[in-house]
């Protein structure tokens, strides 16, 4: 499994296709479209992220035994990991077509569900919070069920991303992204500029993930892959499913515990506040976990690599990676977090941007609680490379304290916004934040000299970078 700098820069450059998409496509929405318009729109995005509860945290496990199957491992388990044999480190194709048949199976029944569920709810709850819209309530439900759609469609594919990642095609994966971006960039800019309102988003964005998709099936099935899994023997899926599913449903469950912390936010608080304050609050996560994105980029590059290593127990490239993305996150946060306090609300100003950013103070706090978060996130995420879960308790607390809180700060003080922010950052200061970090510091026997000596080493690589 190759993956290198070309990697990385190919993922820099479908990070920088997102943050396009923040330079060109964001300011239209925040000039064309109403505040109350970038409210709603942040409530599509929440609702879309309850694909990823669907899923129950089998795309984490089919994905992690996709790099295991192409790393060489012959048999797979539910807990823990066969070590690779160094004689013997071909691809079993048997294995490889029966936990895609397995995907293609869970999937296609997750988007059914989704679907069904989405069509039940949608009444109740849009018509809800269309109460306080003063805008087109008509326009709104097209663009509600269109987007409903979109996320079935997104579901039924969401395998695609894992098979090119398990693969190790990073800068495949990274230039089909920018493709896609592209797309979306020009198609709703074009469709805002017409005047087509919330529709717009969603058209771009459904458009994009067609191309994603179609793509990346490409990338993955070449000839070679195509005629070995056609003529390879397969595993029942019911026995693959046996292997996922007691890791996926920790993964799964720890999933809720995410969504309520960082989703259910958005959910609750319209029942509460303005759609205009959901706008700015929206818009502000919106940059914090672009930075968040840019900052995982070295981490999400190079993390296959990193099980890789796991399952042939090279330990120091497994610290030597981890160690690399905890400073490459701390830098891209410092950097750009005081970029954003300190240009962002000029650059909206600039635009006639009918949408605000949150005060710089409440922007300085949103920055610390995002990178606690990503700091402890990408800790967790190197754990499981052991193929073990070990946070599924801390997650659903986590979870349920944000909503307490959320609901304390919102119906008993005057917080209001602020309630948003330190609902969640309270509740995984108090365990997650500084537990999975010292686990992977115990787990990889990390030491201060760690750190030092990959800091030089990044700084020099940085430097060579720049000179050529």
């Amino acid at each position: 499994m190759q993956i290198g700098r070309k990697d990385v820069a190919w993922n820099f450059a479908a990070t920088f296709m997102r943050i396009a998409s923040g330079l060109i496509v964001l300011p239209l929405v925040l000039r064309l479209l109403p505040s109350q318009e970038v409210g709603l729109w942040n409530i599509f995005l929440t609702i879309g992220s309850i694909a990823t509860l669907l899923d129950f945290g089998f795309s984490n496990a089919f994905s992690r035994n996709i790099t295991y199957i192409f790393s060489g491992v012959k048999e797979l388990k539910a807990k823990g990991y066969i070590a690779v044999d160094q004689n013997n480190t071909s691809i079993d194709y048997g294995l490889l077509r029966s936990v895609i048949n397995a995907m293609r199976r869970y999937y296609g029944i997750l988007a059914g569900i989704f679907l069904l569920l989405f069509i039940v709810v949608s009444p109740f709850y849009l018509s809800t919070i269309l109460e306080k819209y003063s805008g087109n309530a008509h326009e709104v439900w097209m663009a509600w069920f269109t987007y409903g759609v979109l996320v079935a469609y997104q579901l039924y594919t969401y395998y695609y991303g894992a098979l090119l990642t398990g693969r190790g095609y990073i800068k495949k994966s990274m230039q089909i992204i920018v493709v896609a971006q592209s797309a979306r960039i020009i198609i709703t800019a074009i469709f805002l500029l017409y005047g087509l309102g919330l529709i717009s988003l969603v058209i771009g964005m459904f458009i994009s993930d067609i191309l994603n998709r179609t793509l990346s099936y490409l990338a993955f099935y070449d000839k070679e892959i195509a005629h070995k899994i056609k003529e390879s023997t397969i595993i029942p899926v019911r026995e693959i499913m046996k292997i996922m599913t007691p890791n996926a449903i920790k993964i799964g469950l720890t999933t809720i515990g995410g969504f309520l912390i960082n989703k259910s936010v958005i959910l609750i608080a319209p029942l509460y506040l303005s759609l205009s304050d959901i706008g700015s609050y929206g818009t502000t996560k919106q940059f914090i976990d672009l930075i968040a994105s840019i900052g995982g980029i070295w981490f999400s590059t190079y993390y296959p690599k990193m099980t890789l290593y796991r399952v042939n127990n090279e330990i120091d490239g497994v610290k030597r990676l981890y160690t690399k993305s905890k400073i490459f996150l701390i830098i891209s946060f410092i950097l750009l977090g005081c970029g954003l306090i300190l240009v962002g609300p000029p650059i909206l100003q600039f635009i006639h941007s009918r949408t605000h950013l949150l005060p710089a103070a409440m922007i300085f706090v949103f920055l610390i609680v995002g990178f606690l978060e990503d700091n402890h996130g990408i800790s967790g995420a190197l754990l499981l490379t052991k193929n073990e879960v070990p946070f599924v308790k801390a997650s659903l607390l986590s979870g349920i304290g944000t909503i307490l809180l959320l609901l304390l700060g919102l119906k008993f003080t005057s917080l209001g916004v602020w309630s948003m922010i330190l609902a969640p950052g309270i509740a995984q200061a108090t365990y997650q934040n500084w537990k999975w970090p010292l686990s992977v510091i115990q787990d990889l026997k990390l030491t201060a000299s760690d750190y030092y000596n990959t800091l030089l080493s990044f700084l020099k690589d940085t430097k060579q970078i720049l000179k050529k």
